[in-house]
């Protein structure tokens, strides 16, 4: 039998304990050193060397040491308090005056009250090293004690030359007991932890992608076969223990590392592949330890992508919106609030009601919980209620067998409540399911299956239901449009979504962010807006929410030339708001200096506006242009219009 463990000892009556113990254990696969200290170690170093050895038994000063020359485990076996009382009653049958000599001070740390309780002459005496032994053992015969309490043989052996009487502390049975059992849990726990460490390497090995893992000092410690072949490596040649800058220096790469910071999707070019590298610090307590690189072919990649976005989009289960999208956009209490609450609400499995009017967000809410959940791997299936056929809604939620009618599919098809199987179920709409419907809802909510049309069998589903809704539902209820078993089904939580008009310090952040998106979707400079633009925005009712204001960016995006979005450009997008209310500028302290435009029809709070410009610069038409943001001729096209009419 290959020993796993190294046992030593320091005296007999250890020794003694020891055989006890692994006998009743049936604890075989050790080694026993009957030694301690200096001496012991020497043995150590010489069977580990030879062995295979999991786990290091030991006792005080021994342990230390031991600890110092290996990283294997070291499980101390010191005696107990109890072990040491035990000595010093059996030594108080032979004197009073005691003389306690162990190692450093780490077996007791108050003497005081055992001095008190037995009304003895105890004096504690301990060592360092095995010089130090001899003399505390000369000391304590020149304090005149009677009796030593020791736990070394050595120790011992010394007593008898100076005829001072001793009396051996050692570990208990139960406390040795408790120690290899200790020992054989560390031994298993490290064997699964190897095991699983193959498994893992294995495993790592066979990915698609390239793997590479770098020190902090950017030195590869880790690279899987996989790597080795995107990199053009012979499988016989090792770069484990080499800096990563020389086998990819002409790229800046090394520069991305150094960064700290996530990078996703940097392409680089090696012996003529292009690759694309996921780069992705680590950090132990906030200090950086080291970086993974995860590496592909470009054109892997974009296959990869493109085939899964056909399918999540085919079949509507993609969830692209998080919290932080909705926070970034967000300044407003009430809309804060929202968000926490359905935070709070995502780290559940109850069904949830977002209510509030169309376009305020009520599916990037839905989007946002599932990818905050646990379900967020798992498909996210939005249906829009109003947008389902009457004719076919139900085999549209639960699909259907081959034959099952006229038209139906070969092999039928599933609903989408089976695609949403293990994920979430967005309900859009909700308060628009016919009666029948929503009876077989009901159904599949309280007994999580369904049946599709045709079939003779029940489909277990596992699904977190998400619904919204526009309308009252109370309301619904009580005029018998929707039934009331159902809305108490699906109100379990319920988050309310503020319209925008009631979230008006939010509105600059949304048009910085439209603004952002629809510049780059419509290859535009536009940097910025003007203070007037934002205030006509705030002024805005907004019946339509978010939406309207995402339909008037993107509108005004594409018809602008400019790098700063003004009036103007509100006017020029034919956007006819429902207030007639372009702005509301800020007063001044000189009274000519401020434009007051009184609610009426574009034409008239255009005419309005440049008619007090004209004022303002008594008629020099370059400085009217360049406040009102528009070229000279569209102002000229303007005074035209405003002269023929008068």
């Amino acid at each position: 039998m290959i020993p796993k463990f190294i046992i030593t000892s320091p005296n007999k009556q250890f020794t003694q304990v020891i055989h006890k113990t692994t006998h009743e254990l049936s604890f075989t696969d050790f080694i026993l050193i009957e030694n301690a200290l200096e001496d012991a170690v020497k043995i150590v170093r010489k069977y580990i060397k030879e062995y295979p050895i999991s786990i290091i038994i030991s006792r005080g000063a021994t342990a230390k040491m031991i600890r110092k020359i290996t990283d294997i485990p070291v499980l101390e076996a010191d005696a107990t308090p109890f072990d040491i009382i035990t000595s010093i009653i059996e030594a108080m049958k032979i004197s009073k005056n005691i003389a306690f000599i162990h190692y450093d001070d780490n077996i007791t740390e108050n003497f005081s009250n055992i001095i008190n309780i037995f009304n003895i002459n105890l004096k504690e005496y301990y060592y360092s090293n095995f010089q130090e032994i001899e003399q505390c053992v000369y000391d304590a015969y020149r304090d005149k004690n009677e009796v030593v309490v020791c736990g070394y043989s050595y120790i011992e052996d010394m007593c008898k030359k100076l005829g001072l009487a001793s009396v051996m502390y050692s570990t208990s049975n139960y406390a040795m007991k408790e120690i290899l059992s200790k020992a054989s849990l560390i031994e298993y726990a490290q064997e699964r932890q190897l095991k699983h460490e193959k498994q893992l390497r294995t495993f790592i090995d066979e990915m698609p992608d390239g793997v590479i893992y770098l020190n902090e000092k950017n030195i590869i410690t880790l690279i899987n076969n996989t790597g080795k072949k995107l990199l053009l490596l012979n499988d016989d040649q090792d770069i484990v223990g080499q800096p990563i800058s020389n086998f990819i220096s002409k790229h800046n790469l090394i520069g991305i590392i150094n960064k700290k910071k996530n990078e996703l999707g940097e392409e680089i070019e090696f012996s003529g592949n292009k690759i694309l590298i996921r780069s992705t610090p680590l950090f132990a307590k906030e200090s950086y330890i080291g970086t993974i690189l995860i590496f592909q072919k470009s054109s892997f990649i974009s296959t990869l992508d493109q085939n899964v976005r056909r399918k999540n989009i085919k079949k509507g289960m993609n969830a692209y919106i998080t919290f932080k999208d909705l926070e970034a956009t967000t300044v407003s209490a009430e809309m804060k609030n929202s968000i926490n609450k359905a935070k709070q609400y995502a780290n559940t499995e109850s069904t949830i009601l977002i209510t509030g009017e169309s376009g305020t967000g009520k599916e990037m809410f839905a989007q946002s919980i599932h990818n905050a959940s646990s379900r967020s791997d798992q498909p996210f299936v939005a249906i829009n209620c109003a947008a389902l056929n009457q004719d076919l809604v139900e085999s549209e939620l639960f699909g259907y067998e081959e034959g099952s009618f006229t038209g139906a599919k070969a092999g039928g098809k599933p609903g989408l409540f089976e695609l949403a199987h293990n994920g979430t179920l967005f309900l859009d709409e909700l308060g628009l399911l016919p009666l029948n419907v929503q009876v077989q809802l009901l159904r599949v909510l309280q007994e999580r299956q369904v049946m599709r049309i045709g079939g003779t069998k029940m489909i277990p589903i596992n699904i977190r239901v998400i619904a919204a809704t526009n309308t009252n539902l109370i309301k619904a209820v009580e005029s018998g449009t929707f039934r009331h078993d159902l809305y108490y089904r699906l109100n379990v939580l319920n988050i309310s979504i503020p319209p925008l008009n009631k979230r008006r310090d939010d509105i600059p952040l949304l048009i910085e962010h439209y603004l952002s998106l629809f510049s780059a979707t419509y290859n535009k400079n536009i940097k910025s807006c003007s203070p007037e633009f934002i205030q006509s925005f705030q002024n805005h009712n907004w019946r339509g929410n978010v939406r309207e204001l995402m339909n008037y960016i993107m509108r005004i995006v594409i018809l602008s030339d400019s790098e700063t979005l003004t009036i103007n450009d509100i006017i020029e997008s034919e956007i006819f708001m429902d207030e007639h209310e372009l702005c509301k500028p800020k007063k001044q302290n000189n009274p000519t200096d401020q434009i007051v435009l009184i609610p009426d029809t574009l034409e008239s709070m255009e005419k309005n506006m440049i008619k007090w410009y004209m004022n303002k610069y008594n008629g020099n038409r370059s400085q009217m242009c360049k406040s009102l943001g528009i070229s000279r001729t569209t102002l000229w096209k303007k005074l035209s219009s405003m002269e023929e009419e008068q």
